[in-house]
């Protein structure tokens, strides 16, 4: 395993030549219920849920599970989720692949690692936006694929874990509020941010260049 994709032999990349990146646009039909023909609307709480809550036409913004998502509006803008089927959300921008330099898993490391950075570059005042052009012209390091698909395997055991520890807090804050026990919440609430830092240890140790 690398310790670090910059101490190997790699090429740097713009995202927009190793991945098709469009931006998606809100159909003129989105129902509560399916209807004949309908496919799902995907929209944030349809990707963090796993299930879709709407419904609507098939158009040109269909994704898949091959593809990645990311958050383009709102105070989230430039967080990434692996791809569910049926017609992304006007707030996301759809990442396809179209070369076979890049592990779109491992692409999706590197963009987890990136989050910080893509909501200091927010435009906008009132609801900020995650800059296309920006995000076309990214420059993604791309050492062997092995070695990509080593470092999105091990990112996903991590993910895992974190989902599972997250999962368990959770549980432990709503015994917290059942006792009015404010020290448990707090334990719990620690509990989530040590796991999202873990995460984001992981991700700079792999991908920081000042290492």
């Amino acid at each position: 395993m690398v310790d670090n994709v910059y101490k190997e032999s790699i090429r740097e990349i713009p995202l927009a030549e190793l991945v098709w990146v469009r931006s998606a646009r809100r159909p003129e039909r989105v129902e509560e219920y399916p209807f004949n023909g309908s496919v799902p609307y995907i929209d944030i709480k349809a990707l963090e849920t796993a299930s879709p809550c709407r419904y609507t036409e098939a158009s040109n913004f269909i994704m898949s599970k091959q593809d990645l998502v990311m958050v383009k509006d709102g105070h989230r803008s430039g967080k990434v989720f692996h791809g569910k089927e049926g017609v992304a959300a006007s707030t996301f921008i759809i990442l396809s692949q179209v070369s076979n330099d890049i592990s779109l898993d491992y692409l999706y490391c590197y963009l987890a690692y990136c989050y910080d950075d893509f909501q200091n570059r927010k435009r906008g005042t009132a609801v900020g936006h995650l800059d296309v052009r920006y995000l076309k012209d990214l420059l993604i390091p791309v050492p062997d694929i092995d070695i990509q698909r080593d470092i999105a395997e091990k990112y996903q055991r991590i993910e895992t874990l974190a989902d599972e520890t997250k999962s368990k807090a959770l549980r432990l804050k709503e015994l917290a509020t059942a006792l009015d026990n404010k020290g448990l919440k707090a334990a719990s609430e620690n509990l989530q941010q040590q796991v999202e830092m873990m995460k984001k240890s992981w991700l700079h140790q792999v991908f920081s260049k000042a290492l």
